[in-house]
């Protein structure tokens, strides 16, 4: 649970629904396709691969995944997202293992045991820096060497972030307590474990909701792209972990 805008308690097992019904709206879906794509390109071929959402909500992204991947973890501190996830995950026959727990105490992994190590949207949510830097380590520590390190973040500088910003000020969001970041804040905590590769997506304004909307605007997207790499909605950063890491 959390506060809300007004002071009220939020409850974020309330929340998994509406979130998963989100993802299903046109412009949930348009959100969600942007930010695969770009995931997937720094997560790489998960094919016979042990693979980790840390924060991994209902599991929107790590479904996507799970299809060719070998071992399929995905861990989070809310059992409503969880339980959410184990439904949709039933109900398309495929395998992966949720886990609840507060990352900040640690993950119940192995060292250098996954493949892939990522997160989207979660180290928002910790505010503390020396809480961040323990996360990321652990994070890091359960990655086999060779592997892809992840980190999903939503942008400071964005035009989706000022409304997002807004919206806190009176709507019962889950970003309410959220720290956005800037491209140049990312790769600053990813430089603590490697060189890494950035991109960010998304970058049509997000006031539109008709598919028709987005479709119309979707050819601008690679000139933004192209014009502003560092403003869309999404930020990714990866890490490949060194043999001697």
């Amino acid at each position: 649970m959390k506060k809300d805008a007004g002071g009220e308690i939020m409850d974020l097992d309330q929340l998994a629904e509406k979130y998963a019904d989100w993802y299903q709206t046109d412009r949930g879906r348009y959100v969600g396709e942007n930010e695969y794509r770009c995931l997937a390109r720094y997560i790489g071929d998960c094919e016979g691969k042990k693979i980790i959402e840390v924060g991994c909500g209902i599991g929107f992204f790590l479904i996507k995944f799970a299809v060719d991947a070998e071992e399929t973890v995905g861990f989070d501190l809310t059992e409503g997202m969880l339980k959410a996830g184990r439904k949709l995950v039933e109900e398309k026959g495929l395998k992966i293992k949720f886990v609840q727990g507060d990352v900040k105490e640690g993950l119940p992994f192995p060292d250098k045991y996954f493949d892939i190590v990522y997160s989207n949207s979660m180290i928002e949510f910790i505010k503390d820096q020396d809480e961040l830097k323990k996360v990321l380590k652990e994070m890091w520590r359960i990655l086999k060497p060779g592997g892809n390190f992840v980190i999903g973040v939503l942008n400071k500088e964005s035009t989706w972030a000022y409304k997002r910003i807004a919206e806190t000020l009176e709507n019962d969001t889950i970003f309410f307590q959220g720290k956005f970041y800037t491209w140049e804040e990312l790769e600053s905590i990813l430089l603590e474990f490697g060189d890494p590769y950035l991109e960010s997506t998304l970058f049509v304004p997000p006031y539109f909701k008709r598919k028709e909307d987005f479709e119309w605007f979707k050819p601008l997207e690679e000139e933004f792209a192209a014009r502003f790499p560092s403003r869309g909605a999404l930020l990714v950063g990866s890490v490949v972990k060194k043999e001697d890491s």
